[in-house]
């Protein structure tokens, strides 16, 4: 899964390059921050108007009907997406890109939970195949996205059975152009950086990624 992640000091010219965008850069503030957590508002590449965007929407897909229900959205399983009442229709016009410098996972005992950061080992950015939509909130279309998880592959499994979809700059353009989703969300075949860092507060800042001693 993927509970947690950073887009760190991303730049524009960044996100451009590594997202292939087309569109104008997004209105909001592209603020560091190093500790997204699900319901937050984070960046996110989709495709409107014949353009590729960079946006921001609500992690975690949000419906009206949604409201008052115990629901995670915030990741969904590659296996059976078709079959998902939830997720299916967005196969069709409602798939994205989410940048991170890299995510977090957790290890050890209820209590004493061990955080790692996992990042690519020399390039700045992952980019996760995810999922979007958009739904009316207070009278104005609100997007929310979801980030898509696969079962973990060597490097991760000693952590956790599950990681989110890493798309290479081929598989980027794959999931986007409507690739079947079995052949295109396939566990990270590269290689990944895993360290352990301090205990993830409710502050957010570049300490949160820094190896522990």
């Amino acid at each position: 899964m993927c509970g947690r992640y950073a887009t760190g000091e991303t730049t524009w010219e960044q996100y451009r390059a590594w997202l292939n965008l087309t569109g104008e850069p997004p209105r909001s503030n592209l603020e560091p921050r190093f500790n997204i957590a699900p319901t937050v508002q984070a960046p996110f590449a989709m495709e409107a108007d014949g353009e590729r965007k960079l946006t921001f929407g609500r992690w975690g897909i949000w419906h009206r009907w949604m409201d008052g229900k115990r629901l995670s959205t915030f990741n969904a399983r590659a296996e059976g997406l078709a079959d998902s009442r939830l997720y299916a229709p967005l196969l069709a016009s409602g798939r994205c890109l989410v940048p991170a410098v890299g995510f977090y996972e957790w290890t050890g005992p209820k209590g004493k939970r061990q955080p790692h950061f996992i990042r690519h080992p020399s390039e700045p950015l992952l980019v996760f195949a995810g999922l979007w939509t958009s739904a009316m909130k207070d009278g104005e279309p609100a997007a929310s996205f979801t980030i898509i998880t696969c079962p973990a592959n060597a490097q991760m499994a000693p952590i956790h059975d599950r990681m989110p979809v890493i798309l290479d700059a081929k598989t980027r353009e794959a999931w986007m152009d409507g690739a079947d989703p079995a052949s295109a969300l396939e566990p990270w075949t590269g290689m990944l950086e895993i360290y352990p860092v301090q205990p993830l507060r409710r502050e957010d800042g570049p300490h949160q990624v820094v190896p522990t001693p």
